[in-house]
C-alpha cells in the first residue's frame, strides 16, 4: 500500500517561544518535523542548550479502527505537553499507539519546553478506496441457515498453532469485469485498481478480526504456448497480478499478519489450448512428467525469489488443482514403470525444495498435491498439508451430527498414520521415515448437505450435469440446497478430531480457497448466461457463515453468536 504523508509545518514565529533572542526554524526530513530555537548573545552566537523536538507518525494514513504509532524525541527540554488530537503531559522521549475509530484528518502536536512540532494523520473509511465504496453486503436468505443444530465450539488452540485461511482462488479483476459487463452503476465510482485494493484490504481485516494470522493466497496463470518445447508462464496472464500479490503482502504486514503463497497448475496456454489431456487428473509417461516438472521448477523458483523480496512468511513447493496419475499415457504402465515415475517425481520435488530454500528464507510446505512418506521430501519441509475428505454415507446425511463427523475424521487420521507408517498392507520402501513433519490440517467443507457424502461442487460458475443421480440440470448449482449448518457441523467435527488426534504433531489449520473475496452470499440471477461472482452460498467459503464464528472461537477463544442480516 502506498501511503501519502500529511505533514503540518508549524510557522517559524510559532516555534520561537523560548530562550529569548536568536533565530529558530523547522527541519523537514523523512516526514519528521523538528522544531527548535537557537539563542544568541550580543555577538549573535548560537546557543547549544536550545530545546528541540522531532515528531513522526507511522503510518500517516490508516483505516478507521487501526492504529498509528506516534514517536517523539526531545533535547534540552524539561517537559513535553501534547495538544491537538491528543493531550496530556508526555515523557521527554517516547512512543504512543493511537487508535482512531472515525475517519477524517487528525493533527497531533507536541511542545517540549517551547519547541513545537506537529504531524497530520488521515483516517479513511474501511469500506472505501478513493472514490470506490464497498458495493457488497452480507445479507442472506433465511433458508440458508439449514437443517442441523449449530454446534458450540469445544476448545481453543494454543498460542503456537498456525491460524490460517486461504482466499478464494480467482482474481478480483475477473469479478470487476463481470459487474462492469452487466452495467452495475457502482462501477462508475470505482476504478479496477481501487476495487481490487478495497476488496483485499477489507477481506484481510475481516480475517484478522476472526483470529486469522496467515492469509493463504492461491494463484494460477496461463502458459505461453502449449506446443513449445519448454512451457513458460505468461506473467501478464496470472489470475492474481504480481502487483496485487505485492499489495496483499504489504497490507497483511501493516495489519500484523503473515501471507502464504500457493500455486495452482493450470493446464492451458494463453490461447486456451490444453497442454496435455486432463480431466481431473493427468495420465503421464516419463517424457510428459519431465516436461511438467521442468515447467513447475522454473516457475516456482521465480516465485520463491519474488516472495523473498516481499517478505512473505511461507510458500508451498508443490502445486494444487492438477492431479497426476503415474500410470502411463493410457493407464498401461506396469508396476515397475509406475514406481519409476513416482520415484522421479519425488527426486525432482526434493531438488526443487532444496533450490527454494537457497533463495527463500520463509517456511516451505508441501501437500497441495500428492503426498508420500518419503524422507527425501519430508526431511526438507517445515510442514505438510493434509486435506480431510467428505466422510459420510448417503443414508447418514439426514441424521449427521458433529459427533459422527468427529468420529469419521478420527478414523481417517488413524488410517493415514498407519498407511504412512506401513502398518497396513502398504509396503514400506527405501525412503520411508518415521519422523513425520508437522501437519497443517486443511478444513474444507462446502455449505450444502450433499457435500457430506458426495463432495465438492463447482462454486465459481454454472456447470451442467446430473445432480444427485436424479435429474439433469444446465446449472446444477441452482439445484443445490444451501445449508450453512452442514458446513458448521463438519468444521466443528474436524476441529475436535484434529485437537484430540494422537498420531501427528499439529502445526496448524487452514482452509484452502476457503474465504470469499467479498461479503456477497446470495448469487446473482441468470448466471448461466453471465457469471458474476459464482455461488458463495454453497461454496467452501466460511465468510459470513456460522463456520466462521466457530473458527474464530478456536482461534481466539472468543465465541460470537451467529447473527446474520436477512434480505
Amino acid at each position: 500500500m502506498t501511503f501519502y504523508r500529511h505533514i503540518t509545518i508549524i510557522p517559524l514565529l510559532a516555534i520561537i517561544t523560548a530562550c529569548g533572542g536568536g533565530g529558530g526554524g523547522t527541519d523537514v526530513a523523512g516526514g519528521i518535523i523538528a522544531g527548535s530555537v537557537s539563542g544568541g548573545g550580543s555577538t549573535g552566537g548560537g546557543n547549544t542548550n536550545t530545546p528541540t523536538v522531532t515528531f513522526s507518525a507511522n503510518p500517516y494514513e490508516i483505516v478507521a479502527g487501526d492504529t498509528t504509532v506516534l514517536s517523539w524525541s526531545s533535547a534540552n527540554a524539561t517537559s513535553c505537553t501534547a495538544s491537538g488530537s491528543w493531550s496530556g503531559t508526555k515523557s521527554l522521549t517516547g512512543t504512543e499507539n493511537i487508535t482512531l475509530d472515525n475517519y477524517g484528518d487528525y493533527t497531533f502536536s507536541i511542545n517540549c519546553s517551547g519547541a513545537t512540532a506537529s504531524v497530520d494523520v488521515t483516517v479513511s473509511d474501511e469500506d472505501s478506496e478513493g472514490s470506490c465504496v464497498n458495493p457488497h453486503n452480507a445479507k442472506i436468505k433465511q433458508s440458508y441457515i439449514g437443517d442441523y443444530e449449530l454446534p458450540m465450539p469445544q476448545n481453543q488452540f494454543g498460542e503456537d498453532h498456525l491460524r490460517a485461511i486461504g482466499f478464494k482462488d480467482y482474481g478480483l479483476d475477473w469479478i470487476y469485469g463481470n459487474y462492469q459487463s452487466r452495467g452495475d452503476s457502482w462501477i462508475n465510482d470505482c476504478t479496477q485498481e481501487e476495487y481490487v485494493k478495497l476488496m483485499y484490504r477489507t477481506t484481510l481485516r475481516q480475517l484478522k478480526e476472526h483470529g486469522v494470522e496467515t492469509a493463504w493466497v492461491y494463484n494460477f496463470g496461463y502458459w505461453d504456448d502449449h506446443q513449445a518445447e519448454t512451457w513458460e508462464i505468461n506473467h501478464s496472464r496470472k489470475h492474481i497480478k504480481d502487483w496485487q500479490v505485492e499489495f496483499i503482502a504489504e497490507t497483511a504486514q501493516e495489519l500484523g499478519m503473515n501471507m502464504h503463497y500457493a500455486w495452482q497448475f493450470l493446464t492451458l496456454d494463453d490461447q486456451n489450448n490444453s497442454l496435455f489431456p486432463f480431466n481431473g487428473q493427468a495420465f503421464v509417461d516419463m517424457n510428459l512428467l519431465k516436461k511438467i516438472m521442468d515447467a513447475h521448477e522454473e516457475h516456482i523458483l521465480w516465485e520463491a525469489s519474488r516472495l523473498q523480496s516481499l517478505g512473505v512468511a511461507s510458500m508451498s513447493a508443490d502445486w494444487s488443482a492438477m492431479w497426476i496419475c503415474f500410470c502411463g499415457l493410457e493407464n498401461e504402465a506396469n508396476s515397475y514403470e509406475r514406481d519409476e515415475l513416482k520415484n522421479y517425481y519425488i527426486e525432482r520435488m526434493a531438488s526443487i525444495l532444496s533450490q527454494i530454500k537457497g533463495r527463500f528464507d520463509g517456511e516451505v510446505y508441501i501437500g497441495e498435491g500428492i503426498i508420500w512418506n518419503d524422507s527425501r521430501v519430508f526431511n526438507e519441509v517445515d510442514g505438510v498439508i493434509v486435506s480431510l475428505p467428505n466422510l459420510v454415507y448417503d443414508d447418514e446425511v439426514a441424521g449427521a451430527t458433529v459427533e459422527l463427523l468427529e468420529e469419521r475424521v478420527a478414523e481417517y487420521t488413524t488410517d493415514l498414520f498407519n498407511a504412512w507408517n506401513c502398518n497396513t498392507q502398504q509396503p514400506c520402501w527405501e525412503y520411508t521415515t518415521y519422523e513425520m513433519p508437522k501437519v497443517i490440517w486443511n478444513l474444507f467443507a462446502q455449505s450444502h448437505q450433499s457435500f457430506l457424502s458426495r463432495g465438492w461442487i463447482e462454486d465459481g460458475f454454472c456447470t451442467q450435469g446430473t445432480y444427485l443421480d436424479v435429474y439433469y440440470d444446465d446449472c446444477i448449482q441452482d439445484s443445490v440446497t444451501t445449508d450453512f449448518s452442514a458446513q458448521a457441523i463438519f468444521i466443528e467435527g474436524m476441529l475436535r478430531a484434529i485437537d484430540k488426534q494422537p498420531w501427528f504433531e499439529t502445526k496448524g489449520t487452514t482452509s484452502s480457497t476457503g474465504y470469499w473475496l467479498s461479503d456477497t452470499l446470495i448469487p446473482a440471477d441468470n448466471q448461466s448466461n453471465r457469471v458474476i461472482e459464482g455461488f458463495p452460498n454453497i461454496s467452501q467459503s466460511v465468510r459470513g457463515k456460522p463456520a466462521e464464528k466457530i473458527i474464530k472461537s478456536w482461534y481466539t477463544g472468543s465465541y460470537e453468536q451467529y447473527n446474520p442480516e436477512y434480505e
